[in-house]
This record gives C-alpha cells, sequence and structure tokens, in this order.
C-alpha cells in the first residue's frame, strides 16, 4: 500500500460531505420521554363469582358453587365450592382449589383461607413458585412471603412425578427469597442420594448448594471435586471445597464472601494440599519409586470499602505456595491474572482532583515484582484558570520504589521518584470546528540511577500538541422494513479528528535510568493522529441505534527518529448490526513501516429470527503476521423439542490442517440436559466427556470425562 492509496483511504469519508449535511451541535435523533405510569391504588373489596349463590343473612355467609372464582388485589381463588364469610374474610373452599398469587401457585382439593390477613392451610397441597416446585401433606401459607410446608419435597422439576427430590420433614419456602429445610434427603426417583442436616437455598441464585465434578484426567488420575456452599445470611456465606486426586492426594479450602455494616465487603479464599504424586497409574499398583510430599497452597483476601462518597479503598493479599501452583489447579484464575499482587489503594474525590495513596509489597519471593513504599499522587482535572478560559491539568505522583528480581537472587534496585505532568490548554470552536491547543512539561526526580553520578537528577522534557474534531450529519425520513430489518429514520453522521503531539527527548535517556514502570521508559515523540468515524443509525423503540460503524486511523510520525518518519499502523473498526439477529465485526492493523498487515479479525454471527435457540451459525477469520491464519466455524442446531447438536472447528490456513474440532450431542431429560461431547485437538490429544446440567441451575454440572490431556476450559477460538 503507497503512501497515495493511504491519503484516499483516510480521507474517503469526505465523500459523504456534501452541502446537505449539517454540523452537529446536537444530537437530533433523541429517545423520547419515558411514558407515565401509575401506583396501583389500595386493597380492593373482594369479588366473588360463581354459577350458584345461596345468602345466609344470620351468619353473614355466602354458600357459593359451580365455576368460583374469589378475588383481592392480586391474589385469585378457584374453586368447584367454597363457604365465605363476609364478616371475617374466611373461605373454606373444596375441588379444585387454586390459589394464585404473584408469589406462584398453591392447589388443593380443600383450603381454608382468610382473604384479610392473606393466610390460609391447605391439605395435600401442590406448590408452584418457579424455579421450584413442591408437595406437602400440610401446607400453610403463613404471610404474604412465607409458606410453611410439612412432610413432603421440594423439587425444580415440574412434573407430578419428578425425577428427583428433596424430601424433608419441614419445609420454609420465601416465595423469591429462600427455601430453607432441616433434615434434607436428596432422593432420584425412589434411590436416596444424599442427607443433608440443614439446607439453604436462595431463590433467584442460580448456584447449587453442593457441586460433584468427578472425571479422569491423565495428570490426575481419577478425581472428585465437591463444593459445599454455605450460607448463614447475606453477610456471611461461601463455600467449603473437599477435593480427591487419585495420584495427588486430598486438597481442601475454605471460601468466605462476607459484608461488614458500614465496613465494605470482601472475599477469603484458601486451599491447601498435601501433594503426594504417585509414580504408579493407579493407587494400588506397585509404585517404581518413593512418593515425594509437598506442601502447596494459596491464600487470597480481597476487601472493598466505601467510606463515604468521596472516599474508598481496596485490600488485595495473594500468597501461594509456588510458581505453577496456579496453572496447575486453577487455571482459570491463572489466565486471567498470571501474577497477582498484594496492595493496598486508598483514593479521596477532593473539590479540584482526586488524591490517591498506593502500598505495593511482594509477598511471594518467586516473582520479580516493584514493590511502591508508599506511592502517593494528585491528580488535579481540567480546571479552568479564573475567567480566562485556560485549563489547567496537574499529575502529580510521589514513589518510594524497590524493584526485587525473582528468588533466589537477592539484587535489589530502588529510588525515591518524584514525577509531575502539567498541561495548559485552551479548548475554542472555530466555525464548526472544536479546537484544543496544549503545551505542557513533564519533570521527574530520581534520587538513585543507574550511574551514581546522575543520582539527585531531575529529568525532564516538553511537549506541545493540539486536538481537532467536529461532527456532520444527514437525516433521512424513511419508515420501511427489508428483510425482516426495520428501519425508522435514517441518520449519517461522520465525526473526523486530527490529533497532533511533539514530545522532546527527555534530558536524561531511558537507558541511564533503571526501569520500574513505563514513566522510566519515555522518549522522543512527534506525529500526528488522523481518525474518521461514520455511523448510519436509525430508531427502534423511541431510542437511537446504530446499524453501521466505521472507523480508520492512523498515526504519522513526523521525523521520529531517522528513517523511520511516515505513516505507521493504519487500524480500522468495522460493525454492522442491521438486526439482533445478525453481526458482523472486522477490524484490521495494517503498518505502512513494514508494508504488511500485521492482523485482521472477522466475524459474523446469524441465527433464527424468531428463535434463536433453533440455530445459530458463527463464522471467524484470525490472522496475525506472528502467530497464526486460520478459520473458525460454530453451528448450533435443534432438531426437535429433545435434541440439539454442535459442531465447532478450527482450521489451520498455513499449514491446511485442521487444529481442534468438537462434536455435541445434547438431550433434553425434562429438568436436566445431558452432553455428549467429543474433541480432538491436533498435538493435544483426544477427549471425550459427559456433563449434565440442570436447567434451573445452569452453571451447575456434573462433569464425567476420560480424557488424554489436560481438559480446556471450552473451546478456543485461536491459540
Amino acid at each position: 500500500m503507497n503512501k497515495s492509496v493511504l491519503i484516499v483511504f483516510l480521507c474517503a469519508g469526505v465523500l459523504f460531505f456534501n452541502p446537505s449535511y449539517i454540523f452537529a451541535e446536537e444530537d437530533p435523533v433523541k429517545p423520547a420521554e419515558d411514558s407515565m405510569t401509575t401506583d396501583e391504588g389500595a386493597s380492593k373489596p373482594v369479588e366473588i363469582n360463581a354459577d350458584h349463590f345461596e345468602l345466609l343473612q344470620e351468619e353473614n355467609k355466602v354458600l357459593i358453587n359451580g365455576n368460583v372464582v374469589i378475588i383481592r388485589d392480586n391474589t385469585t381463588l378457584t374453586c368447584d365450592k367454597a363457604e365465605f364469610n363476609k364478616n371475617t374474610g374466611d373461605a373454606l373452599a373444596e375441588g379444585n382449589v387454586i390459589l394464585r398469587s404473584p408469589q406462584g401457585t398453591i392447589s388443593s382439593e380443600k383450603m381454608n383461607f382468610n382473604f384479610e390477613t392473606m393466610t390460609g392451610d391447605f391439605a395435600g397441597a401442590k406448590i408452584a413458585t418457579p424455579p421450584y416446585y413442591g408437595y406437602g401433606k400440610k401446607l400453610a401459607k403463613i404471610g404474604e412471603n412465607h409458606i410453611a410446608l410439612e412432610r413432603g419435597y421440594l423439587t425444580t422439576c415440574d412434573l407430578n412425578k419428578p425425577h428427583f427430590r428433596m424430601k424433608s420433614k419441614k419445609i420454609d419456602i420465601y416465595p423469591g427469597d429462600k427455601a430453607v429445610a432441616r433434615n434434607l434427603s436428596l432422593v432420584a426417583g425412589k434411590v436416596p442420594l444424599m442427607y443433608i442436616p440443614r439446607y439453604s437455598q436462595i431463590i433467584n441464585d442460580k448456584k447449587p448448594r453442593v457441586i460433584y465434578t468427578p472425571g479422569y484426567d491423565k495428570q490426575w488420575g481419577a478425581f472428585l471435586l465437591q463444593a459445599w456452599r454455605y450460607y448463614f445470611n447475606e453477610n456471611f456465606k461461601g463455600t467449603i471445597h473437599l477435593d480427591y486426586r487419585e495420584r495427588k492426594d486430598f486438597a481442601s479450602g475454605v471460601d468466605l464472601d462476607y459484608k461488614i455494616p458500614k465496613g465494605g465487603s470482601g472475599i477469603i479464599r484458601t486451599y491447601y494440599m498435601l501433594e503426594r504424586p504417585i509414580t504408579s497409574k493407579h493407587t494400588w499398583q506397585e509404585r517404581p519409586s518413593p512418593t515425594p510430599e509437598h506442601e502447596r497452597f494459596k491464600g487470597e483476601w480481597r476487601h472493598k470499602w466505601d467510606i463515604d462518597d468521596k472516599t474508598n479503598a481496596i485490600w488485595q493479599y495473594y500468597r501461594y505456595s509456588d510458581l505453577s501452583f496456579l496453572k496447575d489447579y486453577f487455571e482459570r484464575e491463572y489466565e486471567k491474572d498470571r501474577e497477582p499482587q498484594t496492595f493496598f489503594v486508598l483514593t479521596r474525590a477532593l473539590p479540584s482532583g482526586t488524591l490517591s495513596f498506593r502500598n505495593d509489597v511482594r509477598v511471594n519471593r518467586f516473582l520479580g515484582a516493584v514493590d511502591r513504599l508508599p506511592e502517593i499522587g494528585y491528580d488535579v482535572t481540567n480546571q479552568q484558570l479564573g475567567e480566562t478560559g485556560v485549563y489547567l491539568r496537574n499529575k502529580t505522583v510521589y514513589s518510594n520504589l524497590v524493584s526485587r528480581d525473582p528468588s533466589p537472587t537477592e539484587l535489589r534496585r530502588k529510588t525515591m521518584r518524584l514525577d509531575t505532568d502539567n498541561e495548559l490548554s485552551y479548548p475554542m470552536k472555530v466555525g464548526f470546528v472544536e479546537f484544543r491547543p496544549f503545551v505542557g512539561g513533564r519533570e521527574t526526580y530520581y534520587s538513585r540511577t543507574k550511574e551514581p553520578k546522575n543520582n539527585g537528577t531531575i529529568r525532564g522534557l516538553f511537549k506541545t500538541g493540539s486536538d481537532m474534531s467536529t461532527k456532520f450529519y444527514k437525516v433521512w425520513d424513511v419508515d420501511t422494513k427489508i428483510w425482516g430489518v426495520e428501519v425508522h429514520w435514517l441518520r449519517h453522521v461522520v465525526t473526523p479528528s486530527v490529533s497532533y503531539l511533539f514530545t522532546t527527548d527527555p534530558t536524561l535517556a531511558a537507558s541511564k535510568l533503571d526501569s520500574y514502570d513505563a514513566v522510566d521508559r519515555l522518549s522522543r515523540s512527534h506525529s500526528i493522529t488522523f481518525s474518521l468515524e461514520n455511523k448510519i443509525q436509525t430508531k427502534r423503540d423511541k431510542v437511537s441505534v446504530d446499524l453501521v460503524r466505521a472507523i480508520v486511523s492512523s498515526d504519522f510520525l513526523l521525523k521520529e527518529q531517522e528513517g523511520t518518519g511516515g505513516f505507521n499502523n493504519i487500524k480500522t473498526d468495522f460493525e454492522v448490526k442491521p438486526a439482533d439477529w445478525l453481526t458482523f465485526n472486522a477490524d484490521t492493523d495494517y503498518s505502512s513501516l513494514r508494508d504488511k498487515l500485521l492482523s485482521s479479525n472477522f466475524d459474523i454471527y446469524v441465527h433464527d429470527p424468531k428463535n434463536k435457540e433453533k440455530w445459530a451459525f458463527g463464522l471467524g477469520k484470525r490472522y496475525s503476521l506472528d502467530v497464526d491464519d486460520q478459520i473458525t466455524t460454530d453451528l448450533n442446531y435443534k432438531i426437535n423439542s429433545k435434541w440439539k447438536m454442535g459442531i465447532y472447528n478450527r482450521f489451520d490456513i498455513d499449514h491446511g490442517i485442521h487444529k481442534e474440532q468438537e462434536y455435541r450431542i445434547t438431550r433434553d431429560l425434562h429438568c436436566w440436559e445431558m452432553d455428549i461431547n467429543f474433541n480432538e485437538t491436533r498435538g493435544q490429544g483426544s477427549e471425550i466427556w459427559l456433563i449434565f446440567r440442570l436447567k434451573a441451575f445452569p452453571e451447575l454440572t456434573f462433569d464425567a470425562g476420560t480424557s488424554f490431556n489436560r481438559r480446556k476450559t471450552g473451546s478456543q477460538s485461536s491459540e
């Protein structure tokens, strides 16, 4: 790609500019205000409907039968016949009794219910308060949000004869909140599986109280991972882990999620094992060498406290036994943060800025880290100087830094650093262009450097630049539907912007400083950044949505170094979403200096417009100059109400081979789903496993599998 082509590419958006386009001071397409709603009135009198009425005047009772319906507020009682006392509000109902309320449904053959207190007793009653269903030989509605069930069960299966149930002599149900049972037995069919002395389940909590994960792994052998969740109240709950791995032995841990009234909230997680890796395939086989023992563990604590509306504090402590422990046993945590740190941060919002205090300490000696003992900063946001129209931005940070190399070395580098970054700007509008010129400087004091002669030095640099942007739009009065895509008005918005930045060489080169973070690596910079954004919008449900969004940007280096001036990387970001069922994304990164495409990603996702559960298809293209070039496909199809299938494939274009294939069949077992999966990854082996997933608790899975390699956490679209 030559320079002339690049200039044409960046300026392509100008083709959209014509005299009919308007400079956009304000967004002309605004969501309409929400319609007004009214509060529901006070409690209503009882309304009775039936085929036959008989009034007993002396007792002030009504005998009713035939399609009986009694209504008060949001509670409705239906039955074959009933006796209603107008003085007390008591209703004695018989035959196909159903009580419906916002909390759920109770059905029975006989019921005594009071419409004044909204309480009552039921004989042989069934209850439905999704996701739970239950039955009790006796059921009492004690209050508006409390139901006591005796000698019955609770389940998430809505069949008359549920596949599994949790039996107990007494279960207290608080619809929309929780269910509490004592001396509970978990039964599948007629087979008892488990006894729990006390069980508490939050209704809107989709995580189960007990999780079993059995399986087989090449490194672990046969294993059983258990997670037992405990719940005392909203301020004190957590999980107990009891795990067994055939080739590693037992491990355990305790997690705690806590809240301190007016003191913040946090989590504590611990895990410990005396690892005994056996050298035989199974525990009962003869071992060719002795079994060593290793203590392996982790302990972490995180706490966040919003002291007031302007002050908050965060603590994190993370200690673990060795460098590979997280990778071996907590792979998801490892991928998220490979070297978790220990720190304390306190921030306070002030009228003109933010004051911060930070303390970082290395607690894992096998890691290299930078201690901040402490780091104090004050960040002044843009503040106008009087009535001049000039704005000041300042960030000053004092740091006492100690850089420690991983053990066994004791090499340390340290310095006290005071860094101040100042900027003056004067925002203005020139015609229809927003223009913000700025000038600033950065000075940094170092008590120590690589060379003693430079100790106590102040490094300085100067910077200047400007930002310019504007916005144009044009609106078309369009109201149509094309291929199922609704269009109500169309608006094209064009936003060009240009940023210029010049930074001098620091007075002390980065090569003469120890590197603690990005502050110490500053160098000369001289560039112009061009950006052009195009958006096509419409309105749906009185809200503006983007149908098309495209951004092109590039840096032009102005003699940064000899021989490296000119356009740098050209980046594009393109998104099309004409409807919820169709999305297309693309982004590219092209190096003008190397005259090569560094990376490109394309994704298209489409599903059935009427029911996304019916079928869905995804196609992705991943290209990286230094990594790989591959295509991924993902197809999910619902064959019928009982069966679903899925196919995932990752193809390496450079070598013409399939890098990964995965096939999945899902069987609906009413209240459960069963997945049969087969995965083959080149260079890692093959795997087949079963997953049983409870529909009411999608995060609960019973996973049993056999593999020739370590089980991955889901399919991967790129290595």
